[in-house]
């Protein structure tokens, strides 16, 4: 996706931009899409926490310590 957008905004075909960009470049045109993005929505006044509750985290995580547990057990 974020070559095709890429190959839009700068008027390219995207096997140019496969040929010529560098991952660099890559990451800054994928970081400026999502600031911006997150810009129009706080503009919009619609929530733009991109976080997991303390909530989500635990249970990620308490379910990540069990998987490893068992992993170890086999």
């Amino acid at each position: 996706m974020a070559i095709d957008s890429m190959a839009e905004k700068y008027s390219m075909l995207p096997s140019q931009i496969l040929d010529k960009a560098t991952t660099v470049d890559l990451m800054i045109h994928v970081n400026a899409s999502v600031l911006k993005l997150r810009e129009q929505r706080k503009s919009r006044g619609e929530d733009i926490s991109d976080t997991f509750s303390q909530d989500e985290i635990m249970e990620r995580w308490n379910r990540w310590n069990q998987t490893k547990g068992d992993d170890e057990n086999k």
